[in-house]
């Protein structure tokens, strides 16, 4: 029996493990462990911002954008599904992100690209919230809340993460932030193959 703590926390969960604040610290710490501290606090600030007025413009505007190009919220979930397939993949072979960056000195709008995007605001996060909103903003008020709450926290959480960045990878080690990476891709995995069947039963393909 559903509950709303519960959606709650499957809500926050889905977010928080598609983000991965963990990977995302991972890539934080190498490409900006010999910048000074304003210059890692501007990057965390972009990324942290920016990441998340993306997420919530397509929170918020994603049902009208697809209704406008005609997409069906079955044909979002099956490649939204594909992508997260890919990004399970990927974080499970590789226990890290993929990475995009060549060498050089750090400049601090690292922090817009590729932090904000697309680390925290990639493909499979952009639609993951658009299926987690379930149509047109309003529509599921409870549901639409949870969701946003829950882009907040994981938002707040990866800010923290940046801002303390040395000591937790410190306390934590590299090794186990990687092996966490590769457990949320296990998950991502997961997320994306229940996307296909709900998308497969609403198409009325299987019941």
């Amino acid at each position: 029996m559903s509950s709303p703590v519960l959606d709650f926390v499957s809500i926050f969960v889905r977010l928080f493990v598609v983000i991965d604040p963990f990977g995302s610290l991972v890539l934080f710490v190498a490409m900006t462990g010999t910048t000074d501290t304003k210059t890692r606090h501007t990057i965390t600030n972009d990324a942290v911002v920016y990441g998340g007025l993306i997420l919530l413009f397509f929170a918020i505007l994603g049902s009208y954008i697809l209704s406008f190009f005609g997409i069906s919220i079955e044909a979002l979930e099956i490649a939204g599904g594909l992508i997260l397939l890919i990004m399970g993949i990927e974080m499970v072979r590789e226990g890290d992100r993929p990475k995009s960056m060549g060498g050089g000195q750090v400049q601090e709008d690292i922090g817009i690209v590729p932090f904000a995007t697309p680390f925290i605001a990639g493909p499979g996060a952009i639609s993951l919230v658009i299926i987690l909103m379930k149509g047109a903003v309003f529509t599921n008020p409870l549901n639409d809340l949870f969701t946003i709450v829950s882009l907040a926290l994981v938002m707040f959480i990866i800010y923290v993460f940046f801002t303390f960045s040395s000591r937790i990878t410190r306390v934590l080690g590299d090794k186990v932030l990687k092996a966490l990476t590769r457990i949320f891709g296990l998950l991502v995995a997961g997320f994306a193959i229940q996307y296909f069947i709900n998308a497969i039963i609403a198409l009325g393909v299987i019941h």
